[in-house]
Formats: C-alpha cells, sequence, structure tokens
C-alpha cells in the first residue's frame, strides 16, 4: 500500500465521518457526548489534523451509530463491482499495528461486508456496543489464536473456527500469542421486522 494511497483514505474517512455527524444533525459536542470522544480529538480528526485508532474509531463509529465497516464501505470507489486485491481499502492502526482490509465491493446493495484482519502479538482491540441492535457479525479464524469477548462472554477462535454474535454487546479482539493472527469478520445488516 503507497502512502498516496492510504492519505486519500484517511481523507475519505474524516470527510465521511463529518458528513455523517452532519447527517444525524450532532454538533462536535453531541457526538463527543455520545461516543466519549473528546470535542477538540473529533475536530482534528475531521480535519485530518490527527490519524485515529481502531479505538478511537470504533467509538466514533458506535456514536454515529454505524459500524466500521460501514464506514469503511462508504469511503470505498464506488464505481466498482470487481474489488482486486490491489484495491482493496487498507488501513493500519497507527497505535496498535492492527489492519483492516475490506474486501467487499461497494455500491452492490449487498447487506453484507468482509472484512480481513490482522491483528498482532499482544494487540488489542475494545469495540462499544452498537445501539441500534441493527448488526450482528461472524468471526471466521484464518491464522493464529484469536480472543474474542462480547459482554460477559468469552471465546478462543482457532484457525477455521466460526463464531457468531450479535453486536449489541461491547466487545473486544485480543492476540495473547506471540505470533500474527488473522481472521475474516462478516457483517450482517438484519433486516427490519
Amino acid at each position: 500500500m503507497n502512502k498516496t494511497h492510504e492519505a486519500d483514505i484517511e481523507t475519505r474517512i474524516a470527510a465521511r465521518l463529518k458528513a455523517r455527524r452532519e447527517e444525524l444533525g450532532l454538533s462536535l459536542a453531541d457526538l463527543a457526548e455520545r461516543s466519549g470522544v473528546s470535542k477538540a480529538m473529533i475536530s482534528r480528526i475531521e480535519r485530518r489534523e490527527a490519524s485515529p485508532t481502531a479505538a478511537l474509531l470504533g467509538r466514533l463509529c458506535a456514536g454515529l451509530d454505524i459500524t466500521l465497516s460501514g464506514l469503511m464501505a462508504a469511503v470505498e470507489d464506488k464505481s466498482l463491482v470487481l474489488l482486486t486485491a490491489s484495491a482493496q481499502p487498507f488501513w493500519r492502526d497507527p497505535e496498535t499495528g492492527f489492519e483492516r482490509r475490506a474486501v467487499t465491493p461497494a455500491g452492490t446493495g449487498s447487506s453484507v461486508e468482509i472484512v480481513q484482519a490482522t491483528l498482532p502479538p499482544g494487540a488489542k482491540i475494545s469495540y462499544p456496543a452498537l445501539p441500534s441492535g441493527a448488526y450482528d457479525q461472524h468471526i471466521l479464524g484464518v491464522s493464529g489464536m484469536l480472543r474474542f469477548s462480547s459482554g460477559d462472554d468469552h471465546f478462543s477462535i482457532a484457525a477455521g473456527d466460526c463464531l457468531h454474535c450479535a453486536l449489541d454487546q461491547p466487545h473486544v479482539f485480543t492476540n495473547e500469542t506471540g505470533e500474527p493472527c488473522r481472521y475474516l469478520v462478516i457483517i450482517a445488516r438484519r433486516k427490519s421486522r
């Protein structure tokens, strides 16, 4: 991934966060209260003066009632149906080294988003619950051992294991091993009843 492409994605992430905040009619103070992220940090992210971590993006997305995958899908190039590996949006968390690649083509109208993730040794990422309960996910182990917690439930996910869970509880992804852990996250929007 070249630096220019990575910077372009970060610019689109910042713009999409601001646009979503404005779509909901939220001030910086409103989003700060909903997400637990300071007004100053939100402003710096929107102006591209700071690169958000995965945990920070997760908190902002929860405050904006969207998934991180939904945010990333919104910044993809909408003209593609086949999303080649070299064109998939890629992002690296500057704090943990967590790597995230959106593998699903945008603009298809699909209710499913697929993310390929790599969690470095010793890394941990926490996400808040999504208040709407409109999403659930499958986590498929690819290599290494992933420790996953959702509320008070804890699981170890090895290569080939698949866990289904709702996104209505805070959840934590942890790699307690000395090797990178690779996994897929498949997020689906629940159909309204």
